[in-house]
């Protein structure tokens, strides 16, 4: 039987599968018992159908929550209110000074403290969002035997964390990949999605690396968060640059989803006007910001669905139709190098941001049973999302050449020979996948906003009364603050409608640089001394391609074009 201090356990970092095993696994998924040989040793026996798809899904919105909120950290003081306190601390064999750390890094034993560089206190979004869940919380910032589940810890598989991984990639980016090669032609576009495709690849595989830089070699744990890796290497300020650049790009994607949700509108009603369309994104998706984290991490699955649905219908009208526009049978004209090239830049973000995952592989990688495994997951990975991108821009780029839109379903839209019911099927998909993501994705920036209005002086002082915090008051602080930011962001999307200019925007700044530039520079400041000068040379190669990319693709995001 084990002792109390066996049942006394604190998380060694933020995801919710190594926090409460019962919050994405409910109590209702039965556990099978386990039926035994004549010799009465064990034999495994095949999990039912419905326990795998439980896994499956369960394992996904584990992956799906953590996406970009475990990059966003708070900073914490000492006198901290006991609902937000997620730290805990240790002393050190040479002082008596506490050593603060995130549930990213475990604390190990005294005797090897001094391995590891003091973190200071932060609180990551995604440990918040973890205890939402459960609906625990910790007491003086410690969890004991009562608030934690005991459980043996279900993690991803190694099939499960590769369906995980392509579904974070395979995003909404997919619809403009025939727009960005009518930019480039053949040539340019081939060479810009190859080095996307494998600058990206070898970065997913330097994050983990830069992660275990200081780890104990004792330590059993493995991973942490993006928001660990910046602290790691800068201190403080990479880890701040890091959740401030995780903000703008949340914004961003909350901008491109309002934008996203609009154009399926007016391509399922072409007589609604833009404003009208912004007025009906706002009404649809302020209320999504108010459903539970956890119903929101399964309905990202319709994202999955609809993509994977887009390109099947794209292929089958490619090949039902037998004359130009839009047939694979009589394909459009199209250029191996672009006649004009003064939009080229704009297909660097274009591409880019169908490879921004980064941010949920140190997540990926904490969850993996096999974490020896994560190289080649991620190569796994890489090859079927480049499979899916090429397919993708290849049929588009062939059906619609220089007529190719901002969006591939504005493109079948306006095609009358097409199936009608068939693509107004794979619209209304789109359509609802915004309305999927939308809350889920914007949940790490209400929290923060919530956050930072409440350590407010004059907001906390309204809070409190009798010293007690009134909830109702939180309430309304918490409903006016998340539908003013929904409000921003639609009418940025009123101000910046394209949404060839918003997912070139995303590409350009944020993905290069999170996906490519930050890891390249935080693995040349880890091991600038262990490096080999071929490995240094290609680090370096790479950092600066990346950059000259992302700072045309970024200047060219705000240039008025016609397209």
């Amino acid at each position: 039987m084990p002792n109390a201090s066996q049942n006394i356990r604190v998380p060694s970092n933020t995801h919710p599968s190594h926090l409460y095993s019962d919050t994405l696994y409910p109590s209702d998924i039965e556990e099978e018992e386990p039926f035994y040989s004549a010799q009465g040793t064990p034999i495994s026996r095949p999990q039912s159908i419905r326990t795998t798809i439980q896994n499956f899904a369960g394992s996904y919105s584990r992956a799906s929550i953590l996406y970009v909120a475990d990059a966003i950290s708070i900073q914490d003081n000492a006198a901290e209110d006991e609902e937000h306190q997620t730290l805990f601390k240790t002393q050190t064999s040479e002082s008596d000074k506490p050593i603060y750390r995130t549930f990213s890094q475990r604390t190990t034993d005294h005797n090897h403290a001094g391995h590891f560089e003091p973190l200071s206190r932060h609180t990551t979004v995604g440990s918040i969002i973890s205890r939402q869940l459960s609906g625990t919380e910790p007491v003086n910032g410690v969890y004991d035997s009562k608030s934690m589940d005991t459980r043996p810890e279900r993690k991803s598989s190694f099939v499960q964390t590769i369906f995980n991984a392509v579904n974070v990639l395979v995003g909404v980016g997919i619809l403009a990949l025939p727009l960005s090669f009518r930019l480039a032609g053949w040539l340019y576009g081939s060479i810009i999605l190859v080095f996307c495709c494998l600058a990206t690849n070898y970065t997913a595989k330097i994050i983990v690396k830069c992660l275990n830089a200081n780890k104990n070699p004792e330590d059993d744990e493995h991973g942490g968060s993006y928001g660990d890796m910046g602290q790691i290497a800068f201190g403080d300020k990479g880890r701040t640059l890091i959740s401030s650049v995780f903000v703008i790009e949340l914004i961003t994607i909350g901008v491109a989803m309002i934008v996203l949700l609009g154009d399926g509108i007016q391509s399922l009603f072409p007589e609604i006007d833009l404003l009208s369309t912004r007025l009906i994104s706002f009404c649809v998706l302020t209320p999504t910001v108010f459903i539970p984290i956890k119903k929101l991490a399964y309905t990202s699955l319709i994202g999955i669905i609809g993509c994977v649905s887009l390109v099947i219908i794209v292929f089958y009208d490619g090949i039902s139709k037998e004359t130009r526009p839009g047939s694979l049978l009589d394909p459009m004209e199209t250029e191996i190098v672009p006649y004009d090239i003064s939009n080229l830049p704009l297909s660097f973000g274009l591409i880019m941001s169908g490879f921004a995952g980064h941010a949920v592989f140190p997540s990926l990688y904490r969850d993996m049973e096999t974490p020896k495994q994560y190289n080649q997951m991620v190569d796994i990975t890489y090859a079927i999302t480049a499979v899916v991108y090429i397919f993708m821009a290849i049929i588009g780029y062939l059906m619609f050449g220089q007529e190719a839109l901002q969006e591939i379903t504005q493109n079948l839209a306006l095609i009358d020979e097409y199936s009608k019911s068939l693509n107004r099927f794979a619209i209304w998909l789109l359509v609802l996948t915004p309305l999927a993501k939308y809350g889920l994705m914007m949940q790490p920036l209400n929290i923060s906003l919530e956050l930072s209005l409440f350590k407010n002086p004059l907001v906390e002082t309204w809070l409190k009364l009798e010293h007690h915090i009134d909830s109702w008051r939180k309430n309304i602080i918490r409903i006016v603050g998340r539908v003013f930011l929904t409000a921003i962001l639609v009418y940025i999307a009123l101000v910046f409608p394209g949404f060839d200019k918003v997912m070139s925007l995303l590409g350009a700044l944020f993905s290069f640089t999170i996906s490519i530039i930050f890891p390249l520079v935080c693995h040349l400041q880890l091991f600038r001394h262990k490096l080999s000068i071929t490995e240094t040379i290609l680090n370096w190669l790479l950092l600066v391609i990346a950059i000259i990319m992302a700072s045309f693709g970024t200047i060219w995001s705000f240039r008025p074009s016609e397209l």
